[in-house]
């Protein structure tokens, strides 16, 4: 343990403050900078995922966006490093656990983590030296932020830039006008009332300058804090950002100040609008929400106090709340949520989705009068209990996460942002006894629901109505923009216009030199090891079923999954799988019904989910085997008990609750539908999948867009279609709750696992012993090139192929490609220069399929001739021996993914139903290590498929996939 004495400096710290905090396993000190006044927190164990934070007070003062566009473009090149993308460059290379950065509401942060050493130190001078001496060339401006795009005298005006193409698609999210409708209600101005990370309408209003004098006044040692996480060596940490960062600083500036606006004294209500595809009904499509201040960061009781409260009354399915809306029929789904650190006051907020605006006095008056009846009877206890358990599972859990240093970073900054106890805010134990007795022995939620629920003036009323016309309105206003500001120009305006267009395009297309990588601090081969122990599952048998087993360390909690055999179904039956699995794990069964059922799920498990998945095995590629798992996690203690409600599941799942059934239904296709809006890559990327593989195409009528539109269909016509609906609820229960096909797999200690094989076998019991043959199901064929339509404003591009004919032709030099294709080629081509927020490629290696896919990207047409010409770039392929070993410890770094007990043994468990064994993995690796930029460039050829034969998908904007209509060979709404 590091023997530091309170009060004394070391390295230019104080130490103010040091305990060891058992409940985290950990040792925290907080040191203040003796000159500066810069404080710093460090949590140190033995965790060897070290993580480094450095943040920022960013104080919005409008909603031009520029702390966000700070974040991007500090990362851009400092004056140590004038790299033009440092943190691209520094993705390819390394072997970082998480890299990124963050903005908030009024905060920005720069985390990181890795498990070598010599990279933390690395990393941590790239992100000081980026955030404390920027370049900020009015390019970088240009590109991350925004600016007048103009490549010749016959093309349109238009803006571009990084940022503000994300937020175009961030603004299509109904979500994100809710949040922000209630900050601005609440807190009339605030800081919080601008939106930090910018309005599309009003990032064009930032100059350069202001973002320039943004960055002097915020981004220095008196506004920042730091943070250091693991098992590095403290007084090592600490040296280092003094020796080569804070003693070059002069005590000067000052803590940018929040402004919390002015408290509100009576219900405010506030209508606002987002838009849905032209022409689309909007009956059920409004939004409705309410959010109250109940108080400040600073009363840690009432705001550990209220984030159950938020679930009892919000989001249990066992909630008298939620029942009596959803029964009034008000809309399709009822939730909430509560809000402790994005701001320096609490919010309770909840949301109402596939409402009408007039339902607002209805959604008010049942709102209150059900609390109030809550109030007066007193809350249910098992109720009070099953969500006290969860949270309590919640914490547990956060243990053992991946990136535990991040989580516990993440619950310190707002203390030391607020200038309260950040120790506090590093216990839960006590606090949470106390507030479990309070809670099960006497009222203390029924009189803080009374206080800030029923008795509170300052509550925000959002009303968020649904408009056809928006999308189209909102292009004409940007249109009659940019028209006035190219009326403005004269001849030689225009001119310079598109030199300046042209000027920044040659510099995103020019590479860095040289000799400027040369002086980013990078690991080398030599640093890596050759051999890894890759963790695999323990296969044996329970009750005649595979039984695939994890012993990891795990907290006490088991993490147990049923696999149910979908080789049966029909291609009818597949498109409600999804459903099913949703339905069957909260429904109840004939001895409980849904509330009883949510409320003892509660109580003994950490939740009880679905997934779905499909198992090309490396030694049957022409086969798959479909699975639906139900995932089950409980606390040891409670083990016996979760199971024996998952057996009741199988043996006596009740579908008679016709009226919840279709509740259900109409929630899914709400989520579903607003998915589509403002995330919807995934069913164009299952579409383009669907075209190469029988697995691929499994996933799309169970998880692409044949499932959206047969779920569509249903929830529009229900009553129509019930009666079918339930028959095949019936039919699916019958084709999977069967132990014929059942694979079981476990993650947890050996004591769990020995527990679960002497009450396992009850649960398989409870299954059904039919005799299913395997079918093959009648697909459909799609379009070889789709547009999708909705009302985004931005569009998700897919391109993709069977790349891989000859499986044998795949090696471990392909997976270095293709950290070239990601963090290179598509970074620099569809990102950089397109202007699309993010782009990444997808690649099977047992089917050999492939696919391209840019995120948030205002582009069609440029985007797929980037992906067209990336054989004939591949052919040409010439990277130094230095770019060669950056991408190769790239990928290394891949291959040996820090993951948490529970995603380990998914991952151990997935790849031995697909024939990947640690011996394969270890050959991969080899090849990764040993690979040639000439290796690479011999998958060239097999490009041709991706340009010639391949498939594409586009969904998002229909204006623009319109505009561009010789692309696709069918366009649809959806």
């Amino acid at each position: 343990m590091t023997d530091i004495e309170i009060g004394s400096n070391c390295n230019g710290f104080v130490l103010q403050r040091r305990e060891t905090i058992p409940e985290i396993d950990s040792t925290v000190y907080l040191f203040t900078h003796a000159r500066l006044g810069t404080p710093a927190l460090a949590i140190k164990n033995s965790d060897p995922n070290k993580t480094f934070c450095l943040a920022f007070q960013t104080v919005p003062e409008d909603s031009t966006g520029v702390a966000h566009i700070l974040e991007h473009s500090v990362l851009m090149g400092s004056h140590k490093y004038p790299a033009k993308d440092v943190f691209g460059e520094i993705n390819k290379g390394g072997l970082m656990t998480f890299l990124n950065a963050m903005t908030g509401s009024d905060t920005t942060w720069y985390p990181f983590a890795t498990r070598n050493l010599k990279e933390y130190f690395n990393i941590m001078d790239v992100y000081c030296d980026v955030t404390l001496h920027p370049l900020l060339l009015p390019t970088t401006f240009e590109q991350e932020g925004w600016h007048y795009h103009k490549e010749s005298e016959d093309q349109p005006l238009q803006y571009r830039g990084v940022v503000f193409n994300e937020m175009k698609g961030a603004f299509s999210d109904p979500i994100r006008a809710i949040f922000h409708n209630i900050f601005r209600g609440l807190m009339p101005g605030s800081t919080y009332a601008h939106e930090s990370g910018g309005d599309p309408r009003n990032i064009p209003d930032l100059s350069y300058e202001q973002f320039v004098d943004f960055h002097r006044r915020h981004y220095h040692p008196a506004n920042a804090t730091l943070f250091f996480y693991g098992d590095a060596k403290l007084e090592d940490e600490l040296a280092f950002v003094q020796n080569n960062f804070l003693r070059h600083f002069a005590k000067t500036g000052e803590k940018a100040g929040i402004i919390q606006g002015r408290d509100i004294t009576e219900p405010v209500v506030i209508e606002d609008t987002y838009g849905i595809q032209p022409g689309s009904a909007i009956d059920g499509k409004t939004f409705l929400a309410v959010g109250s201040t109940v108080g400040t960061v600073l009363d840690r009781r009432r705001n550990a106090a209220f984030q159950v409260i938020a679930n009892i009354l919000y989001n249990s399915d066992a909630s008298p709340l939620k029942k009596a809306i959803i029964d009034a029929g008000l809309g399709k789904d009822f939730g909430g949520l509560f809000l402790t650190d994005s701001c320096f006051k609490t919010i309770i907020m909840t949301y109402l989705i596939g409402s009408d605006p007039d339902s607002l006095e209805s959604f008010r008056k049942i709102y209150q009068q059900t609390l109030a009846a809550m109030v007066a009877s007193g809350l249910d206890h098992d109720l009070v209990l099953s969500e006290l358990n969860k949270y309590e599972f919640s914490v547990r859990e956060e243990m053992i996460k991946a990136q535990r240093g991040l989580d516990l970073i993440s619950k310190a900054l707002p203390a030391l942002k607020y200038e309260i106890d950040p120790f506090e805010a590093l216990r839960i134990e006590d606090l949470f006894k106390d507030i479990r007795a309070k809670a099960l022995d006497g009222d203390y939620f029924e009189q803080l629901i009374e206080k800030y629920l029923l008795d509170n003036p300052a509550t925000a009323e959002i009303i968020l109505r649904p408009d056809p016309q928006k999308m189209i309105r909102t292009l004409q206003e940007e249109q009659q923009r940019l028209a006035a500001f190219e009326q403005q120009l004269d001849d030689q305006g225009r001119k310079e216009l598109i030199r300046r267009t042209r000027e920044l395009m040659e510099l995103q297309q020019r590479p860095n030199d040289e000799k400027t990588l040369s002086l980013l601090p990078r690991l080398k081969l030599a640093d890596l090891q050759r051999r890894i122990d890759f963790h695999k599952v323990r296969v044996e048998e329970i009750q005649g079923r595979q039984f695939l087993i994890n012993d990891l360390p795990t907290n006490s909690i088991s993490y147990i999954d049923f696999g149910l055999d979908c080789s049966g179904l029909t291609a009818d039956l597949l498109p409600y799988l999804n459903l099913f699995g949703t339905i069957v794990t909260e429904i109840g069964t004939g001895t409980r019904d849904y509330m009883r059922f949510a409320t003892e799920l509660g109580i003994c498990t950490g939740g009880f989910t679905h997934s779905f998945n499909t198992y090309t095995h490396m030694e049957a590629r022409g086969k798959c085997r479909p699975v639906l798992w139900l995932h089950l996690k409980a606390l040891s203690s409670y083990q016996e008990r979760a199971l024996s409600l998952v057996g009741e599941v199988f043996s006596d799942v009740s579908f008679s609750n016709r009226q919840h059934i279709k509740e259900i239904v109409l929630r899914e296709f709400a989520w579903a539908e607003h998915s589509v809006q403002s995330e919807g890559y995934g069913l164009a990327s299952c579409r383009v999948f669907s075209h190469l593989s029988p697995a691929a195409k499994y996933n799309e009528y169970v998880n692409g867009a044949t499932a959206y539109q047969v779920l569509k269909n249903l929830a529009q016509h229900y009553d129509r279609l019930e009666e079918h609906f339930l028959g095949a609820l019936q039919e699916l229960q019958r084709l999977l709750f069967r132990r014929n096909g059942l694979i079981l797999g476990m993650t947890a200690t050996r004591e769990d696992i020995d527990s679960f094989q002497n009450n396992g076998p009850a649960v398989i019991d409870s299954l059904n012993d039919a005799e299913v043959e395997p079918v093959a199901p009648q697909f459909q064929n799609f379009p070889q090139h789709q547009g999708f339509c909705t009302s985004a404003e931005v569009v998700f591009n897919v391109q993709g192929c069977h790349l891989f004919a000859d499986p044998d032709s795949y090696n471990g030099h392909f997976e270095v490609l293709k950290t070239w294709i990601s963090r290179d080629y598509l970074w620099n081509s569809v990102r950089q220069e397109g202007g699309a927020y993010g782009c990444f490629i997808q690649f099977n290696q047992i089917t050999g399929n492939l696919a391209l896919v840019s995120y948030r990207d205002p582009q069609i047409g440029k985007t797929f001739a980037a992906y067209n010409a990336l054989g004939r770039r591949i052919e040409g392929l010439d990277l130094s021996d230095k770019v060669m070993e950056q991408l190769i410890i790239g990928t290394y770094g891949g291959f040996d993914p820090h993951q948490g007990p529970a995603a380990k043994g998914a991952t151990a468990r997935n790849e031995y139903l697909s024939g990947i064994t640690p011996e394969f993995k270890q050959k991969q690796l080899d090849e990764i290590l040993d690979s040639t930029v000439t290796d690479m460039r011999r998958f060239a050829p097999l490009f041709a498929a991706l340009r010639d034969r391949g498939y594409r998908a586009t969904i998002g904007n229909g204006e623009k996939i319109r505009a561009e209509k010789d692309l696709f060979t069918d366009i649809m709404d959806i």
